[in-house]
């Protein structure tokens, strides 16, 4: 996982469409994995946490669970969101306060949008704002929690969507996805790290055409290859 700089305007971008929806309960949520989600989270939540706000992240990903440092103590017992432990059993990092859902008991009464829906209303009684680093949108399997589970107690979501990752198709259904399970206020979150630079997108495109324009092509591509400002990753 890597931190978004805190210099970076989509973070602001994102903690303003927080604010002017006074939002507390934020779900972030990709369509496949491995589109930044869980960063954006955790980058979001430590920019708040500058600010003198108490965040609580809860990992409900089973597909790729939050990862803590080697360091950091994990001495906690299994917990449920029907009583206290969730409370009880929650880890102080050194950015933001962690809930992990590696040791979450009873998955079944979290399907119950009630139960959830209490539990983040007890939490939120001691922090600013409650962070839901979700499973992937597009991939389910028995041990994801339900969408439908959050969307009692949800103010918005954010989808993040990867440029050379994830096509219109797979957007389209993800968002299907969300509106069908009753979460709203859904917000796009554009991330490029898996987006090739602009100089190997040049080279794919002049290559499809070199049997057109043999010649030139390889005088343009020669000229692209020399410029290593546009081999750059974002």
């Amino acid at each position: 996982m890597k931190m978004i700089p805190s210099q970076y305007q989509e973070l602001e971008a994102v903690c303003n469409e927080i604010d002017n929806l006074k939002a507390r309960c934020i779900c972030f949520i990709s369509l496949t994995g491995s589109e930044g989600s869980t960063s954006l989270c955790t980058s979001v939540a430590t920019r708040l946490c500058n600010q003198s706000k108490r965040v609580l992240i809860i990992d409900l990903n089973p597909i790729s669970p939050f990862k803590l440092d080697q360091n950091q103590s994990t001495d906690v017992g299994p917990w449920c969101f029907s009583d206290i432990s969730c409370q009880l059993n929650i880890i102080s990092t050194d950015h933001v306060d962690i809930l992990t859902m590696q040791h979450l008991n009873e998955l079944e009464s979290v399907k119950n949008k009630s139960i959830l829906n209490d539990a983040i209303e007890r939490i939120k009684q001691e922090y600013d704002y409650v962070f839901i680093d979700m499973s992937p949108a597009l991939k389910c399997n028995r041990g994801n929690v339900p969408l439908h589970a959050l969307s009692l107690c949800t103010d918005m979501t954010f989808l993040t969507v990867s440029l050379g990752l994830n096509d219109e198709e797979a957007l389209c259904h993800g968002i299907t996805n969300l509106e069908q399970a009753g979460l709203t206020e859904i917000k796009i979150v554009v991330a490029q790290h898996n987006f090739a630079p602009l100089g190997t997108r040049l080279i794919e495109s002049l290559k499809t055409r070199q049997h057109k324009w043999p010649k030139l092509s390889n005088y343009l591509i020669n000229k692209i290859i020399k410029q290593r400002w546009l081999f750059t990753a974002y």
